[in-house]
């Protein structure tokens, strides 16, 4: 009784490492601080992700105390959200890339946030 029980603790726990390890394969997170309010880094972060390459189409949304940019591959598959939240002057935005870079992942995301 005692050994199916933890056959199955183990199974179960199994399971739920499966799904994280495949996500950080598949993508990345990052923290980026900007001297610019959020509204207007995000502005910035999707103007970048246009001109790093014309199948990219960015949207920004602005809020009450942050801004959030989803860009897509102009088949509607996301490729990145940025989500900037206000700090002190400036903003901090948190940024999801859902694609694995040919380099070293800082270079796009170092690519999405110059200037910002």
């Amino acid at each position: 009784m005692l050994k199916t029980l933890w056959l199955a603790i183990l199974i179960s726990l199994a399971g739920c490492a499966q799904p994280q390890r495949q996500s950080e394969s598949f993508g990345s997170t990052h923290t980026f601080r900007s001297q610019q309010p959020p509204e207007r880094a995000a502005r910035c972060f999707a103007r970048n992700a246009e001109e790093h390459s014309s199948a990219l189409a960015a949207e920004v949304t602005p809020g009450d105390d942050g801004a959030r940019v989803v860009v897509r591959v102009r088949n509607g598959v996301t490729y990145a959200t940025a989500d900037f939240r206000r700090s002190g002057a400036g903003s901090v935005g948190s940024i999801a890339l859902m694609v694995v870079s040919s380099g070293r992942r800082s270079d796009l995301v170092d690519a999405l946030t110059e200037g910002c």
